[in-house]
């Protein structure tokens, strides 16, 4: 898993030159935690739970403490928190959950939906309650999370290492950048980890329901099964002068649809 070379050559045919990333070891890992406490960012997706478990079982090998930290959006299912605590129980991590100062819902009737060229949630709801933590945090840190390059097009440039001088103030690391999907589940499998049962209904953790990459679909399932809180958005959507939290649809859409549905 550790020992294949990564070679990023999307931009290659244009610049005529090609970005090499040696593929992160476990040494690396090991060297980039000595000394050091490590936080793990969990969202309670499959990706994250491979670097807490990765990086708990490097930290203890090295004599580094490790703690997970979990965002509680407050656009999230409480489902989802309940399986990120028992995943730090099941590991034997520490878990700090941290929130924004101001709940999803109001910020949204002020600011409206977020879209995917002002995306306003990121900053409010992940970035700057996880930096306002770090921040009380003595020094030594070193914030982990699950990103992996086969994510998206953007994410096979990032270096695996890095410091963020703008928000954390300490070195972010991302030990999986490397690993593929079927790497992560095959992780998870051999030691016995569960995925989120969130997963069977959304294909997701569903963390966070911002709105920004979600589709119809989705909306339609969190209506089936999570009627309080799809009723929760359309409220907040009822207050927009204009826009939705869809793309190309509105909640209340669906909101009729299911009303017809259950009528017919």
């Amino acid at each position: 898993m550790f020992s294949t070379p990564f070679i990023s050559d999307l931009f290659a045919p244009f610049t005529g030159f090609k970005k090499v990333f040696l593929m992160v070891e476990k040494r690396d890992i090991a060297g980039a935690l000595r000394g050091k406490t490590c936080y793990v960012l969990f969202s309670g997706g499959k990706d994250s739970l491979c670097a807490l478990a990765l990086v708990k079982e490097i930290g203890d090998e090295v004599g580094a403490p490790v703690r997970a930290v979990h965002v509680d959006t407050t656009v999230s299912l409480p489902e989802n928190l309940e399986y990120v605590k028992d995943v730090c129980r099941r590991l034997n991590v520490p878990l700090d959950v941290v929130s924004p100062e101001e709940d999803f819902f109001s910020m949204a009737k002020r600011f409206g939906a977020p879209r995917f060229n002002a995306r306003w949630c990121c900053y409010a709801l992940k970035i700057k309650p996880i930096r306002d933590y770090l921040r009380s945090r003595p020094q030594g840190k070193i914030v982990a999370d699950g990103i992996r390059r086969g994510e998206s097009l953007k994410r096979r440039e990032y270096e695996w290492i890095w410091y963020d001088r703008r928000h954390f103030k300490c070195f972010v690391i991302h030990p999986i950048i490397d690993w593929s999907e079927k790497q992560a589940l095959d992780f998870l499998r051999k030691r016995g980890l569960p995925l989120n049962p969130l997963y069977r209904r959304f294909r997701r953790a569903a963390e966070c329901w911002c709105g920004v990459f979600k589709t119809r679909r989705d909306f339609e399932v969190l209506r089936a099964h999570s009627p309080e809180l799809f009723r929760k958005l359309l409220d907040v959507e009822r207050s927009f002068r204009r826009g939705s939290f869809g793309k190309h649809f509105y909640l209340r859409d669906i909101e009729k649809q299911r009303m017809l549905d259950e009528f017919l």
